[in-house]
């Protein structure tokens, strides 16, 4: 299966009062990444922009915002992360 790391922002809770947070990182695989997607708590989802180096911006709703981002192989195998950022 891939392995995906996510390096920007640096920690796995963060806060912002923006409405949209950048985040991104790197995913990695033995066949190739073939698509990298994230989605929240909230139902929104999306494709990030890139595979083995991916960048994505997601809208935040004021309060807690757990979003998750997935790399998927050309096997169909997906491996995950999350990240929770607070906006206040």
């Amino acid at each position: 299966p891939p392995s995906i790391q996510i390096l920007s922002p640096g920690f796995t809770i963060a806060s912002t009062s923006a409405a949209a947070i950048t985040i991104s990182g790197s995913a990695s695989d033995n066949i190739g990444v073939t698509a990298v997607k994230w989605s929240d708590a909230f139902g929104d989802t999306g494709n990030a922009t890139g595979t083995t180096s991916w960048s994505l911006s997601a809208p935040l709703l004021v309060g807690t915002n757990l979003i998750a981002v997935r790399a998927y192989d050309a096997a169909g195998n997906s491996a995950w992360r999350s990240i929770t950022i607070v906006r206040h």
